[in-house]
C-alpha cells in the first residue's frame, strides 16, 4: 500500500494547515446540505450477514427522511429497499429488525410483497381501477456485500465499496469477517454537537498520549496514522509486548492466546480502516468492531456499532475479549468528553479554525474530501441565509 506524506495531504488543503472554518460546524443549512447531499449519496453501513441468516429475516435503518428496508429473499440473495408502501406510504415493516415467513405485509391496509419486493396482493383489489401490480414493487436501494457486511446507498453514484477499499483487500481479507457472529447487541451514542466533531476526533491520533493514556500505556508510540487517499485511511498500534501500568492492559495481553488464525505480523495489531464520511472498521486479534457516525439533525450526532468474532469457546479468548471490551469503552467515554469540549468550543467567537500538526493529517484529508464534495465549505464565512445550497451548486459548476 502507498500512503500519503503530511505534506501531499495539506497541500490539497485550501488554507494548508488550518481545518475548516468554525461556522461549518454551526450552520443548519449546511447539516441539511451535508445529510442529503454526502450521507444520503455514499455507501453506509447496514449491518453484517449474519443478522440476516435466514430467508424473510430483515432489518431497517433510517437516514433522514428516507427509510431503507433490507431483507434477505427466498433466494438467500440480500436486497435493500425503500421501506414506503406504495399504496400510502405507510412503512411496509413496523420494527427495527424481524422476520417475514412469506410476505411483507403492510400494516395500514394490508398490501402485500414477496420478499423480492415485487407486489404480492392488493386487499379488495376489485374497489380500485386496473392495476398493474408489476409496476408498483417496493422501490430498490443500492445494495453491496462487502465481505459479510452490508451497505446500502440510497441515491448517488460512484465507486463500490469494494473499489473504494481495493488497496486495504489484502489485509481485511486476513480476518475472515464474513464468517463472523455478533458477540454483543448494537449500540448507539448520541451527541449535541455537530457530525464533523466526532469524526475529526476519530481522524487523529495525536491526542492519544494525552487523551487516552491508558490506551497509550497498551499500544505506546507505535501508534500511526496513515492516509491512503482522501477518502481512505489507516490507523495502528502494535500491542506492546512489556508491562503495562494499567491492570486492564495488562490482564487483556496476558490472556490473549498466542495461538491465532492470524498471521504473526497482525497477532498483535490494533488497526483501524475507515472511509468518508463516517464509516469506520477496527481490527483486533481477537474481535472487530463495526462502527459509523453521522448528523440526526442540527447540532444533533449518532455513533453506533456492533462488535463480531469467529467461534472461539478457549476460556482465555472469552477474557481477551471481554478485556479488550472494557478498554474500548473507556476510550469511547475519554473521546466522548473531548468530543464535548471540542464542540462547546467551536461555538466561541473565540474559535477562528484548527491549526494542525503532521499527526493530524487524518483530519485534513477528511476536511479535503469534504470541501471537494461541497464547495461551499472552503468558504471563510457562511452564504447568506437561505443560499447556502445556491451558492455550492455554482461552485460545484465553476470547478
Amino acid at each position: 500500500m502507498s500512503f500519503k506524506s503530511p505534506e501531499s495531504v495539506y497541500a490539497q488543503a485550501k488554507n494548508a494547515r488550518q481545518g475548516l472554518p468554525a461556522w461549518t460546524y454551526n450552520n443548519a443549512e449546511l447539516t441539511d446540505l451535508e445529510i442529503n447531499s454526502v450521507f444520503l449519496q455514499s455507501w453506509l453501513w447496514a449491518g453484517h450477514i449474519s443478522e440476516l441468516a435466514e430467508a424473510g429475516d430483515y432489518q431497517c435503518m433510517e437516514m433522514a427522511n428516507e427509510r431503507a428496508l433490507i431483507i434477505r429473499g427466498e433466494d438467500c440473495v440480500v436486497r435493500a429497499f425503500h421501506n414506503v408502501c406504495n399504496h400510502r406510504a405507510s412503512r411496509v415493516v413496523p420494527d427495527d429488525k424481524g422476520h417475514c415467513r412469506n410476505a411483507l405485509v403492510c400494516p395500514f391496509h394490508g398490501w402485500s410483497y414477496h420478499l423480492d419486493g415485487r407486489l404480492k396482493n392488493i386487499p379488495r383489489a376489485e374497489t380500485f381501477p386496473v392495476i398493474d401490480k408489476s409496476t408498483l414493487g417496493l422501490k430498490p436501494i443500492e445494495c453491496e456485500l462487502w465481505h459479510g457486511m452490508i451497505f446500502i446507498r440510497f441515491f448517488g453514484s460512484g465507486p463500490s465499496i469494494a473499489e473504494t477499499f481495493k488497496e486495504a483487500e489484502a489485509e481485511i481479507s486476513l480476518y475472515k469477517i464474513e464468517d463472523m457472529q455478533p458477540i454483543n447487541e448494537p449500540w448507539t451514542m448520541k451527541f449535541n454537537c455537530d457530525w464533523k466533531s466526532i469524526v475529526d476526533i476519530d481522524s487523529e491520533g495525536y491526542h492519544v498520549p494525552m487523551g487516552h493514556k491508558d490506551y497509550y500505556d497498551l499500544v505506546g508510540r507505535s501508534y500511526k496514522d496513515q492516509v491512503l487517499n482522501d477518502k481512505v485511511s489507516r490507523s495502528y498500534g502494535d500491542i506492546d509486548a512489556g508491562k503495562h501500568k494499567s491492570q486492564l492492559n495488562q490482564d487483556y495481553v496476558d490472556t490473549l492466546p498466542k495461538e491465532s488464525y492470524l498471521p504473526p505480523s497482525h497477532q498483535r495489531q490494533w488497526i483501524y480502516w475507515s472511509t468518508f464520511p463516517g464509516f469506520v472498521i477496527t481490527l483486533f486479534p481477537d474481535q472487530i468492531e463495526i462502527y459509523h457516525s453521522y448528523p440526526i439533525g442540527f447540532q444533533k450526532s449518532a455513533m453506533a456499532g456492533r462488535s463480531y468474532a469467529l467461534a472461539d469457546e478457549r476460556p482465555k479468548m472469552k477474557s481477551a475479549r471481554e478485556f479488550n471490551r472494557q478498554i474500548n469503552i473507556m476510550v469511547g467515554e475519554e473521546d466522548m468528553q473531548l468530543v464535548k469540549w471540542s464542540a462547546e468550543g467551536m461555538r466561541s467567537s473565540a474559535f477562528n479554525g484548527a491549526i494542525m500538526s503532521d499527526l493530524e493529517m487524518g483530519t485534513c484529508a477528511f476536511h479535503n474530501q469534504l470541501r471537494r464534495t461541497l464547495p461551499v465549505t472552503s468558504l471563510d464565512v457562511p452564504p447568506s441565509a437561505g443560499t447556502l445550497t445556491q451558492t455550492n451548486q455554482q461552485m460545484v459548476e465553476a470547478d
